[in-house]
């Protein structure tokens, strides 16, 4: 059976993500593009960015240079243009 993990970020005004859990880290690359390290490595990345927030530009395992546990997002604002915006993470575990 699988289940969803789902983690909370926040953006200030200045585009700086804020995660709503601290098992949970995110840096802020530039307004509207996160890494967020997640507390365990993905073994086959089923991860995504709900609601149309955004999406996941770069996943463990791929030519980026992330960690295991390390997810590029990348934000839309409403205009559908790069931007900040409020996001949730949702990873599919077994």
């Amino acid at each position: 059976m699988n289940r969803e993990i789902c983690w909370t970020f926040s953006v200030d005004d200045h585009g700086r993500a804020q995660a709503s859990d601290d098992a949970v880290g995110v840096v802020t690359v530039a307004p509207g593009e996160y890494l967020v390290t997640l507390p365990f490595a993905l073994t086959r990345p089923r991860a995504c960015v709900r609601d149309g927030a955004g999406f996941i530009a770069a996943t463990p395992g791929d030519d980026a240079g992330n960690t295991p546990n390390t997810l590029r997002v990348l934000t839309m604002t409403p205009e559908q243009a790069y931007g900040p915006r409020p996001f949730t993470l949702v990873v599919t575990a077994a």
